[in-house]
């Protein structure tokens, strides 16, 4: 099996890639193995931060050439015919290598606004793909819009929260320090793994601003579009169930990287199967 499938496989991206038709997987593992690519360059810790910015910027001149159809690379070849059938628009290419290169550029971010615009490169980018592979027919564009905006930041933050010990041996904060400031705790406490009182209190607001995100953007999308965007409600599905099982066993997360096991992922994308076809547990 190749490197990507299996990427793929180990991913919490299988079970939703399962769900749809031939060429519509065919298409979105394209993307993933594009997004995959990219997010490598500046997380492998195989490069240097400036070999890895010239290979995003290889990438942002690949992207040109894929839509001008004149690709050079194996991945970008392969992402081509789906980007034509589908009719992919080019800017959540290039949005994905922005946020990434944002990872070079800097370690921590003093407020949430800051956050969003990373959120909007490395998130909202592979929801806006994965939305025009998806289709749908019923709701508006601009509540579509906001629904991948939404369920990005979603799974962003479930990252983040899921990762910040992961994060920290590698020198990033990616939890605002306003926030911090809120819940009484310092980026010192952060770096130096004190799991406090101050400490649950940034991930209440974390975990709650999360569940927002995760809720308003379902509140967005026609029902009869539900079915359609099944692999979607799939990896919402069991990312939620991460962020639950976060908090439910105390916010461990400075020593301890949470993952759900396979029975778990089976259990919850049928929950999303059943809440797509209006049956809500």
């Amino acid at each position: 099996m190749s490197a990507p499938a299996l990427a793929e496989r180990r991913s919490n991206f299988f079970l939703g890639f399962l769900l749809l038709p031939k060429e519509k997987r065919q298409a979105l593992s394209a993307v993933y193995s594009y997004c995959r690519l990219i997010d490598d360059i500046v997380d492998s810790g195989h490069l240097r931060s400036d070999e890895a910015g010239r290979m995003l910027d290889y990438w942002q001149a690949e992207v040109d050439r894929l839509f001008a159809g004149t690709p050079t690379h194996s991945v970008s070849s392969r992402l081509l015919p789906w980007v034509s059938m589908f009719r992919l628009p080019r800017e959540p290419f290039l949005e994905m290598i922005r946020g990434c290169r944002m990872d070079l550029e800097r370690r921590r971010y003093e407020t949430f606004a800051q956050l969003e615009s990373y959120l909007q490169g490395v998130a909202c980018s592979v929801g806006a793909l994965g939305v025009g592979i998806f289709g749908y027919a019923h709701t508006p564009k601009p509540r579509m819009e906001e629904f991948v905006r939404l369920f990005g930041y979603a799974f962003q933050m479930t990252n983040i929260i899921r990762d910040v010990g992961a994060d920290l041996e590698i020198g990033r904060v990616y939890i605002p320090e306003e926030d911090m400031r809120q819940a009484g705790y310092s980026p010192q406490a952060l770096i130096n793994r004190i799991h406090s009182p101050a400490f649950e209190r940034l991930m209440e607001l974390e975990y709650d601003r999360t569940q927002t995100f995760y809720r308003r953007a379902r509140n967005l999308v026609d029902f009869r579009d539900r079915p359609s965007l099944l692999p979607a409600e799939v990896m919402a599905h069991i990312y939620e169930g991460v962020l639950h099982d976060i908090k439910d066993t105390g916010f461990r997360v400075l020593f301890e990287r949470k993952r759900l096991s396979r029975w778990r992922k089976l259990a919850l994308a049928f929950k999303a199967w059943l809440y797509c076809q209006g049956i809500h547990l």
